[in-house]
């Protein structure tokens, strides 16, 4: 199912979309109507873990309002990572997200698994490579693990609160979303 159609499946199921979104479906010439939702609130859903990089136990679930610490959370913190899943994630093609710092590169990253085929490899090392992004393909899973540096993305900094890097991270996957399906 294309990017477009999940997007109308969620307005046929009452969801609301941003702004953004409906200002790529319009670069796209897409038709698509529907309630709209302030981008803020857009992960109001949003199930957050923090969790133990050593042993992978959860620590803790956190609300929503855990997504305005500041993603040096992550760097005070370095023996966790902080787990998010959101409904939304499904739109670009991934279940949850990874936030962490990593102490060998000195940096903060995302992790997430993405669902496209092994075929399109080549064309993700492309669009990854400017990032400095790591990609493999998990044949176990179907699904391609990627680490990007966050820092590397669009409007993140070290001071940028959590909800504004899921954002962030949201609408970079979205992008490319948008080009893997226009290369198909």
């Amino acid at each position: 199912m294309s990017l477009l159609n999940r997007l109308q499946e969620r307005l046929k199921e009452g969801q609301a979309l941003t702004d953004f979104e409906y200002d790529e479906a319009a670069r796209h010439n897409w038709s698509l109507e529907g309630s709209r939702i302030k981008e803020e609130a857009r992960f109001g859903d949003v199930y957050i873990e923090r969790v133990d990089k050593e042993s992978e136990d959860m620590l803790q679930t956190e609300g929503a309002s855990f997504l305005n610490t500041p993603l040096t959370y992550v760097k005070k913190h370095q023996k966790e990572f902080i787990y998010i899943e959101s409904k939304w994630f499904d739109v670009v093609k991934v279940d949850g997200l990874a936030i962490e710092w990593d102490e060998v590169f000195q940096t903060y990253t995302v992790l997430f698994g993405l669902k496209q085929p092994k075929k399109d490899t080549g064309i993700l090392k492309d669009m990854l490579s400017p990032l400095h992004a790591q990609l493999q393909f998990n044949g176990q899973d179907g699904l391609f693990d990627v680490n990007v540096q966050l820092l590397e993305l669009e409007d993140i900094h070290e001071d940028t609160p959590l909800i504004d890097v899921i954002t962030a991270v949201y609408r970079f996957l979205f992008r490319m979303i948008i080009q893997l399906e226009s290369n198909e």
